[in-house]
């Protein structure tokens, strides 16, 4: 699964991705997204998923895998 592109496709005010976040709890993603930017929310997808449609410029894709770990870098999608 890519999400190659996503926030290019949204303009955003605040922080619109979270590459560090990478290999980290689900749990603790999730409250550093919605610390460092609260206009989003935040949708968690296991890696088997595809980005659900329409784009969503106030959403954030986290993908997980089977471990609960953050699997690609979470962005505004």
């Amino acid at each position: 699964m890519s999400t190659a592109g996503c926030s290019s496709a949204c303009k955003v005010t605040g922080k619109s991705s979270w590459p560090e976040l990478m290999g980290t709890n689900v749990a603790k993603a999730v409250s550093v997204i919605q610390t460092e930017n609260p206009s989003v929310h935040v949708k968690v997808l296991n890696m088997s998923k595809s980005i659900p449609l329409p784009v969503d410029c106030a959403r954030v894709i986290v993908f997980v895998d089977d471990t609960n770990k953050v699997a690609l870098p979470p962005v505004i999608c």
